[in-house]
């Protein structure tokens, strides 16, 4: 590290990041972004084909409420003694039938579908907890369905839909997105989706897990207004460095940052992810976090002229990078590994914003130590930096 001057690499990272750049945009006028629904407007449905075990109502004294606890099912009775909680674990309920036996005991009404379908693989519906006063339907998963994507696809061929599996393909979930028609709203986009699937898989054997519907009118609200509070935030940074330090270090930095949001919308346009808000999160997140690296660096280039103005600007910025390359490194890396995880075991949102925060923290320690030092070369030869002012500044905080 003794050695290592990030200036002599100034024009291979600039290289590397304007050519990595161009692709992105390259992509972007060819296949444009995968606009989630916040920000394409439409509906999404995460669901799950499982055969249904039976269904259960309950019409005694009191409410009977249904819900899981640790991947049990759990019936509570409320009534004027009190609340009774039973709990039917897989392991003393292997099956369903065992399941819907304990309901019965507990007095429900129940309707049995199908005994021989293993308890250990619950499948409710995001309505859960559920009342009994109604019949509420209980579903079990199988290792063995017997349904596959291009089935799902098939039963919804009349439908201008982007199908997609979640997880192992045996486990039978499904993502499907859809443009919403004109004037729809979101039941009549529900039941545009469930009817023919209830015709090929039966309605009692589909459980949906979660849906979510934008209208056109909100998701360009949210787009302006994302790009709005992007613009904000980077003008305040800008006005910040610029007073906390010199407009030759505010200039270098916002180009470093805009470096990182170019180089993450390009790995999102590479690898075809999803832009939704969490990726709006994300580039805000990066955004602070790249900030604090770099401002570090510049705050110890600004030290080091202090202490020998007889140096050469560029050896302060090399010495200053050098000196900061440990601490940013402990950190990006510590960080990393925090996230790591979510990005490969998680799911959904989390696991979406967790990958592109990994690629971020990537980039911006890239950037902060190789870029941010070479802009700042060439901001300070335009915008000297004023040692005189440095040294009365100096001078008024010995007084």
């Amino acid at each position: 590290m003794r050695q290592l001057n990030v200036l002599r690499y100034r024009f291979i990272a600039m290289g590397a990041s304007g050519a990595f750049i161009l692709i992105g945009i390259v992509l972007f006028f060819i296949l444009g972004f995968n606009l989630g629904i916040d920000f394409g407007s439409g509906y999404a449905e995460e669901f799950q084909v499982a055969p249904l075990g039976f269904s259960v109502s309950y019409s005694g004294p009191g409410q009977a409420e249904l819900s899981i606890e640790g991947g049990a099912l759990a019936l509570s009775i409320r009534d004027s003694h009190g609340v009774d909680t039973a709990v039917f674990n897989p392991a003393g309920y292997p099956l369903s039938g065992d399941v819907a036996a304990g309901f019965e005991e507990k007095g429900c009404d129940v309707t049995l579908a199908d005994p021989s379908l293993p308890s250990v693989n619950i499948v409710t519906g995001f309505g859960f907890p559920a009342s009994l006063s109604s019949p509420v339907r209980v579903n079990f998963a199988t290792d063995t369905v017997d349904v596959t994507i291009e089935d799902i696809r098939e039963a919804l061929s009349g439908i201008d839909v982007d199908v997609q599996t979640v997880g192992d393909e045996a486990d039978g979930r499904y993502q499907i997105r859809t443009e919403i028609l004109e004037g729809e709203d979101q039941q009549a986009a529900e039941r545009r989706i469930g009817t023919p699937l209830a015709a090929a898989f039966g309605a009692e054997n589909i459980v949906v897990l979660r849906s979510d519907f934008v209208g056109s009118r909100f998701s360009s609200s949210l787009f302006s207004d994302s790009l709005l509070g992007l613009a904000i935030a980077l003008a305040l940074i800008l006005l910040y460095v610029s007073v906390r330090f010199r407009f030759a270090y505010a200039i270098s930095a916002i180009i470093a940052l805009c470096h990182d949001v170019l180089a993450m919308l390009s790995f999102i346009l590479i690898f075809r992810l999803e832009v939704s808000a969490t990726t709006v999160a994300a580039v805000l997140t990066i955004i602070g976090y790249s900030l604090n690296n770099t401002i570090v660096i510049f705050d110890r280039v600004r030290e080091n002229i202090k202490a020998d103005r007889t140096a050469d600007v560029d050896e302060q910025i090399a010495r200053s990078a050098r000196q900061s390359v440990t601490r940013t490194m402990i950190t990006s890396l510590t960080t990393l590994f925090a996230i790591l995880p979510l990005a490969i075991l998680g799911s959904g949102d989390i696991q979406l914003f967790a990958i592109n925060l990994t690629w971020g923290i990537v980039a911006g320690t890239y950037s902060s130590m190789f870029l941010a030092p070479a802009f700042l070369h060439y901001a300070s030869r335009r915008m000297p930096i004023n040692v005189e002012k440095e040294k009365k500044e100096e001078e008024y905080s010995l007084v």
